[in-house]
Order: C-alpha cells, then sequence, then structure tokens
C-alpha cells in the first residue's frame, strides 16, 4: 500500500475541523497531520507538520484562504492546497486558483468526493466541484463576442485593475497595490463590466484573454 496523503485542515469553524477530522480518521489513504484555525497560522502549522496537502477554507478572520494559499506555496511551491468552502460563485473559485490552489471544492460535497479530491490533488491532478465546472463552462460562453474580439479601450488604470484581477488579488489588495481608494476600484470594475459588457470577474479574464491582454 502506498503512503498515506499527509493533511493539514485550515478552517476557523470547530465543527467543520471536527467532522473533517473525524472522516479523514476512517480512511488509510489519507491522515490527518493537523490544523489550523485562521490563515495566519498556516505555514507555521505547515513547517511543523509538513503536509503533502492542505485542506483550506476560504473565508476566514485575518487572512484569508486565498492569502494563505500564497503563504503555503512561498514556503513549499509543491505543496498542493484544495480550497473547501461555502462559496459557489466562480469568480471566488477563480481568486484561489490564481493564487495557486489546485482543487475547489464546496462543503456541501461528500466524504468520499474530499477524500478522492485530496488523493487527487496529490497525485498532481486539478480537481474542481461539479457545480463550480458547470459555472466555469457557462460564464466562457456568455463572455464569449461572436461579433468581433475588439472591445472599447480601456484606461491605464483600468488595464492595471484587470492584470490584477488576473493575478486573484481582492478589491482591498488591489486598492492597496495601486494607492487608491477601495470605493474607486470597485467604480473601475464596474466600467469595466459596462464597457467590455460582461458581468464578473470571470468574464473580464476571459475577455481580457480574448483580448490578447493576459495570457491563461
Amino acid at each position: 500500500m502506498s503512503q498515506a496523503v499527509r493533511v493539514l485542515v485550515v478552517d476557523d469553524e470547530a465543527l467543520v475541523r471536527h467532522a473533517l477530522r473525524a472522516f479523514i480518521a476512517g480512511d488509510d489513504r489519507v491522515t490527518l497531520v493537523g490544523e489550523a484555525m485562521d490563515g495566519s497560522e498556516v505555514v507555521e502549522a505547515c513547517s511543523r507538520t509538513s503536509p503533502d496537502v492542505v485542506l483550506m477554507d476560504i473565508k476566514m478572520p485575518g487572512v484569508s484562504g486565498v492569502e494563505a494559499t500564497r503563504r503555503v506555496l512561498k514556503w513549499k511551491p509543491s505543496c498542493r492546497v484544495v480550497a473547501l468552502t461555502t462559496f459557489t460563485t466562480e469568480w471566488r473559485a477563480l481568486e484561489v486558483l490564481h493564487a495557486g490552489a489546485c482543487g475547489y471544492l464546496v462543503k456541501n460535497s461528500t466524504p468520499d468526493e474530499i477524500i478522492a479530491a485530496i488523493v487527487a490533488a496529490h497525485a498532481g491532478d486539478r480537481v474542481v466541484s461539479p457545480e463550480i465546472q458547470e459555472r466555469f463552462v457557462h460564464s466562457a460562453i456568455e463572455a464569449v463576442d461572436e461579433r468581433s474580439p475588439e472591445a472599447p479601450t480601456l484606461s491605464d488604470r483600468e488595464y492595471q485593475v484587470v492584470e490584477l484581477i488576473a493575478k486573484g488579488l481582492s478589491n482591498t489588495e488591489i486598492a492597496e497595490g495601486l494607492h487608491y481608494a477601495e470605493a474607486t476600484v470597485k467604480a473601475d470594475i464596474r466600467h469595466i463590466n459596462h464597457l467590455w459588457g460582461v458581468e464578473n470577474r470571470l468574464q473580464i479574464i476571459l475577455r481580457a484573454n480574448a483580448l490578447g491582454i493576459i495570457s491563461l
């Protein structure tokens, strides 16, 4: 039998950690090596336990799962991060995937699905919940402009916003990086949506890729 995949669970909810602990303990393909209650604890926990896969919540107080994912991969690029969250919007998934996560699962996944995703992630696969995959497909279809690949020109700052969105940064992080108010960033995104005829971050990224502004 191959060695069990070493798993670190990161979630601010004790009940979720307890549930994950219970069914991970019941499967010999995986072994729980540690837990963390928020993103600020992740790197220390990783250094102490050397996990193969980090099962990461996204919405946590203090350091978010997106930023924690970046920190984990900076600590050890070969570590695999699988997001496990209640969010089912595609832009949330894209945000953490761009941060380096190799998987995105929603918390209504079954224990078998979560274990299988951990094992697959450790093997080098990318794993995404079916409902999120479906949202990606719909957004991609909606973002395609069959009439022309051209779109109205953006301002220099709006181009910067698009590039930072593609890197997975939040509105707050974009505002900090560009030294603007967050309200200004939100206004820029609304204007980009209006000019390009798109509705969300994923569609912005897909349109920017089609226009050659970024490369996925």
